[in-house]
């Protein structure tokens, strides 16, 4: 295979930072988020690698709604790839490179038609849309409500306040 052919990979902190030496050694370009320097940030490393033509690689299940909403807008809006390697953040750097080459053919597969996640384990790979992310986290964020104008255009009138009269003053000096 050319070297123009492969992928690029943007390794996340919560990998095993020995996974960006063993993908370089079996010929792909890889690169640490740590090494960048990148601030530490799941939607900032996605728009980071796609805009120099990386996928970024993770564990990261993002729980935390907010989070989860801002990185799957991104991926939704400006589109992205994402490998998230089964199992735990930091397990054994050749475990992790085994599940990304054994499913390459898929994953590759997938990407060629659309952005979104890839979940990588030893049986095989999920793929999800990015449009697919979208619509699961918009409905999980539960917001009050969809757009925060609605409030201010909806709201009912306060009630207008009759004020009492004024008492006229009585002068201090005139006594």
């Amino acid at each position: 295979m050319s070297e123009q052919r492969r992928e690029k990979f943007l390794i996340d902190s919560d990998c095993d930072p020995e996974l960006v030496r063993l993908l370089q050694r079996v010929g792909f370009r890889a690169r640490s988020v740590l090494a960048l320097q990148i601030a530490n940030d799941d939607t900032l490393n996605l728009i980071w690698a796609r805009e120099h033509g990386y996928i970024l690689v993770c564990h990261d299940k993002r729980r935390d709604h907010v989070t989860k909403y801002a990185f799957n807008s991104e991926m939704f809006y400006r589109g992205g790839q994402v490998i998230r390697i089964s199992g735990q953040p930091g397990q054994d750097a050749t475990l992790a490179l085994g599940k990304i080459l054994a499913q390459r053919p898929a994953w590759q597969e997938h990407f060629r038609k659309d952005s979104g996640q890839v979940v990588v384990h030893p049986r095989g790979c999920n793929f999800t849309t990015a449009a697919a992310l979208f619509e699961r986290t918009r409905y999980a964020l539960k917001l009050p409500m969809e757009d925060p104008a609605v409030p201010l255009r909806e709201r009912k009138r306060l009630p207008i306040r009759k004020r009492k009269p004024r008492e006229p003053r009585a002068s201090a000096g005139l006594m």
